[in-house]
């Protein structure tokens, strides 16, 4: 790849600097020495300039070859992307807490399955011996039916290694509200998931209690539907040693949750970053 780069590069140059022998020359040294070697190219006689229609093309092609070889790269990565995942660890410290505590965040699979009946996923979660697994949304797909018994296996698979809590995203929201799917919350409890509609769930770990807050919807309802009542309600409490809390859209932090206390805030909804290309998606998922 790198060697293609350098051609192309190469090919650029010539045609920004048609018949011009002596610009490498003239890049790479400079003073007297320079200004000699390029009066004595010149002193052979004119050469003949190429004609600009063909500069113009000559450059085009070398952009349009560019162009083809970064988005070839970038379709191979996000292809890679949708099939593969990667586990990232990050630490936090409380001084509240007697003894460690690990915990597993999953967000956005829409529908995805790694392995037979996602069989890579629950082996590399089992395999981190969790305390407790956390869902951050969009776990099903809008627009493409009711059909996610593959999600409720994973989540009856994921619940057999440790509890499971979590939000619900805005393909949830749009299948329960817009398509009136209204025994989704019903499928995901019965799944083994506690599901946390502006509310809280508690859990005894290692003497420790942890507890877990479940923030709905998007930061335009927050005052809505809920949520700013539902966190006022919470805010007063310290009887607890570690505080997290859920929320599909990242947004939500920085204007409305910043000020509440909670020691880890978790959300998903924006997959690979905020950049998203038309008809693609974004380039890391």
């Amino acid at each position: 790849m790198e060697r293609w780069a350098a051609a192309l590069c190469c090919a650029l140059l010539y045609a920004t600097f048609p018949g011009r022998k002596d610009v490498a020359f003239i890049k790479a040294k400079h003073g007297k020495g320079a200004a000699q070697n390029s009066r004595h190219t010149h002193s052979g006689g004119a050469q003949r300039a190429t004609p600009l229609w063909k500069q113009v093309l000559l450059t085009l092609l070398v952009l349009v070859a560019l162009l083809a070889l970064l988005g070839g790269a970038l379709w191979q990565n996000i292809c890679y992307n949708r099939t593969h995942y990667t586990a990232e660890f990050y630490q936090i410290h409380s001084r509240k807490l007697t003894q460690s505590c690990r915990v597993v965040f999953l967000t956005d699979l829409h529908l995805r399955e790694y392995g037979a009946d996602n069989c890579e996923l629950v082996q590399d979660v089992r395999s981190l011996a969790p305390d407790l697994i956390l869902l951050g949304g969009d776990f099903v797909t809008y627009g493409e039916g009711t059909d996610y018994d593959n999600m409720l296996s994973l989540f009856r698979q994921l619940s057999e290694i440790a509890p499971v809590c979590g939000v619900l995203g805005n393909h949830e929201d749009e299948l329960y509200f817009l398509d009136n799917d209204r025994e989704l919350v019903e499928k995901f409890t019965a799944a083994g998931v506690t599901v946390l509609r502006n509310q809280e769930a508690r859990y005894t770990v290692h003497d420790n209690v942890i507890s877990i807050l479940g923030v709905e919807g998007s930061p335009a309802d927050f005052s809505n539907y809920g949520a700013s009542t539902f966190m006022d309600s919470v805010e007063p409490q310290t009887d607890y040693d570690l505080r997290i809390c859920l929320a599909h859209v990242p947004t939500y932090f920085p204007e409305h949750l910043e000020n509440y206390s909670f020691e880890l805030g978790l959300a998903g909804h924006t997959h690979g970053g905020i950049v998203r290309l038309p008809k693609i998606g974004p380039p890391d998922s």
